[in-house]
Parts: C-alpha cells; structure tokens; sequence
C-alpha cells in the first residue's frame, strides 16, 4: 500500500514544499479525504497538493497526515473525458435488413452480404450509377432503403405487425402438432404468405379453434412479449354471443368482482349487453375437435335454442379460453366468440380471411410500445 500512495504522490501531485518525507503507511481513504501516517517530526505544516484536475490539501494530524481532496476543471487534454459517439438511429446491419425481408436466414444474408452482391440506393427507380455498393455484412442502412440483389430489387421492408381476421375453426399456430396430422386441421402457417414466413413474423399471441376475429402477426420478439404480457394492461376487446338473457349490471359486477375458474380467478371489464339471434349456425360434429388439454368447462353442452345475448367486454390477460370460462361461470356458457380489438388495433370492416397492415394511428401506437 505504501508503494502505492509513494507512487500515486510522485506521479500525480506537485508539492510545495516538494516533497513528503516521512511517509510509512496508509491507514484510510475514502474519494474525497486520506489519512496518511508519518512519523511525527516529519511534517510540521501544511502542504498544498495540485494534481491535474485536483486540489488538495495535506494537514498534519496526530500520528498521521489528513489529505483532503477536492475536483476542480482541468486544463489537461490527457484528462478529459472522450465523448462517447452517439449511436445513429435509424439503422440496422444490412444482414438483418435482408433476413427481415425475407431474403434469407441471418447466416445467407450474412454470406450475400459479404461476397457484396447488395447496392443500396434512395428509391428504387435509381439508376445502376446511383447505387450505392454494400461493403460487407456490418455495414448498417435503414430499414425502408431500396435495396438490389445481383441488380435486382429486392422486396420493400416485412410491415411491424400484420392484421387478419381469422376464420373459425382455424388453428393459432404456424404447424400443427405431428400426433393431428391425420385430422388435417388448418392453422396460421397456411394462410402467411412464404415472405413473412422467412421474415419469422409470428402470430402475437393465439385465439380459440373456434374463435374468430383479430389476430395480429408480428416481425419483433419484443413487441410480442409487450403487447401480450399482462404487466402492460394491453387490452383485448371480444362480443360474445351467450345463452340466456344476460341480466346487464348483475353480470357486470360479477365480471368486475372476478370470476373463479380452474386457472385461477380473472376479471373483466363488462362494456355492454344486447339481445342476440344466436349463433350464424351450430358446427357440425366433426368441426368441434376439443385438445386433450380442454377442461370440463370448455366442454359444457352447447344449447344452440333458446335465448341469447350479445356480450361485449374487455380483457388484460390471454389465458387459455379465458373469457369463454369466465362467462360459464357466471351462468352464460359461450356460443361464439369474436375479437374485435387488440389494443389500439380494431378489426373493423376487415373481411373474414383477410389481411391488412396497419393504419399510421395503430403503427404510431405499435411503435410507441418498443420505446
């Protein structure tokens, strides 16, 4: 320690008078005060220590010395603090920009890019001598850039998320699990084009077999996990057509209140109740394929006469048939279901099958989640 303050003292400071004489050992230090001890009869006054930067001052103690320091500017270039270069915004590696489209996985457009077979240019009617030669994998561009392979341009950037109405009786997944091969169910993976596929944009989340209405596709992993993990609160709006007459401000407060299920107890929000016609039509047999996971909730006779009611409400959590339960519980088991909003993203007129991308309100909202 010793050998440390002897170094540090005749390295950093320039005393008056010039030196230190006696010094021994190092009792403490703390940022700002450092109690040196020497030998009494060395040191009789007080010491003025300049360090570039520094200003301290070395008062004799009993048994000791007391070195109290305090900053100040430095003149030293040597000393100042290099500013860290902003990261530009706005940018990404260009073998992520290609795998995004759909070009390749990260690995191909790592290669594509390194053999520089990418010319980048401001729009894509840019002529060859306007065109701008990609230098190697780490080279970042922005994400919209027109961009040519081999001469070729390539497609516009994959949308952040998609929307699609998806029919019933449609599975939430991009492929079916093997052991359902024989049953030939359809699912998501059928019905995204091969782009997005190798873009792995994702369905955000799932709706029932037998559910329809909104669900999202999405390009970011991190824009899925806020828009479905319920810390975030992000709302899911559903209407759905239930037995019986829903009896309006008694099913409000029970949904308010929290419903029991076998996951747990979940609550919602009660926006409306109307009069139904029922159900468009009952499924046929063969359609209500029920998973081995389905509980004896899910699997309540359906009642397809009688009485319905239309009822609107909305949700934070996307547990498993969670709004179907919650309403089975509360005496109106579920005939169909329909989602007509995911946070700010609303099905509207959107056909039933149909894609769309999203309006600038709804992308501004989407965007606004990833800051």
């Amino acid at each position: 320690m010793k050998a440390i303050i002897s170094t540090m003292l005749s390295t950093m400071f320039l005393l008056r008078p010039s030196s230190v004489r006696g010094l021994s050992t190092f009792a403490s230090c703390s940022s700002s005060r450092c109690l040196l001890r020497t030998a009494p009869t060395q040191l009789s006054r007080t010491y003025d220590v300049y360090t570039t930067g520094t200003s301290a001052a070395i008062t004799k103690t009993n048994g000791g010395v007391l070195m109290s320091m305090s900053s100040s500017p430095s003149s030293s270039s040597e000393t100042r603090k290099k500013k860290t270069p902003k990261k530009k915004m706005g940018v990404q590696r260009i073998d992520k920009v290609l795998a995004d489209r759909g070009v390749g996985t990260r690995s191909q457009t790592f290669e594509i890019a390194k053999a520089k077979r990418i010319t980048m240019a401001s729009h894509p009617d840019a002529p060859h001598e306007e065109r701008t030669r990609i230098k190697g994998p780490k080279e970042k561009v922005p994400p919209d850039a027109a961009l040519f392979l081999d001469g070729n341009l390539l497609p516009a950037a994959a949308p952040l998320l998609l929307v699609y109405h998806k029919p019933k009786f449609v599975l939430s997944v991009m492929e079916d699990d093997k052991k359902y091969k024989d049953q030939e169910r359809k699912h998501l993976g059928q019905v995204l084009s091969a782009r997005y596929k190798r873009c792995e944009m994702h369905p955000v989340g799932r709706l029932d077999y037998d559910t329809t209405g909104l669900i999202l596709f999405s390009l970011e992993g991190k824009l899925t996990q806020r828009l479905l993990h319920p810390k975030r609160g992000v709302e899911k709006e559903y209407v759905a057509t239930v037995q019986g007459k829903a009896d309006e401000e008694k099913l409000k407060q029970m949904l308010s209140d929290g419903v029991e299920t076998t996951d747990g107890t979940f609550s919602a929000q009660l926006l409306k109740v109307t009069p139904s016609d029922g159900p468009a039509s009952a499924p046929a047999d063969d359609e209500m394929l029920w998973d081995e996971e389905s509980s004896t909730e899910d699997r309540a006779q359906m009642d397809y006469s009688g009485e319905h009611s239309d009822v609107r409400l909305i949700v934070t959590e996307g547990k498993y048939r969670m709004v179907r339960r919650i309403l089975a519980n509360c005496g109106h088991p579920v005939v169909e279901l329909r989602r007509e909003r995911h946070g700010n993203v609303t099905l509207g007129d959107l056909a039933v099958g149909e894609f769309r991308d999203l309006k600038d309100a709804e992308l501004e909202w989407a965007e606004s989640l990833l800051k």
